[in-house]
């Protein structure tokens, strides 16, 4: 391989990576907003 065909696969590889880590870190602080809240403790009446 070439060193420019290096240096696109080295953008190529960390750009997949970027996309995967903020899509990965969105959809974990999404299920965390939409969680069902169970509690166990009653209301005051």
């Amino acid at each position: 391989m070439t060193l420019p065909q290096i240096g696109a696969l080295i953008i190529l590889i960390l750009s997949t990576a970027l996309l995967y880590w903020i899509g990965y870190r969105h959809g974990l602080t999404d299920g965390q907003k939409h969680q069902p809240t169970t509690s166990t403790r009653r209301k005051a009446a």
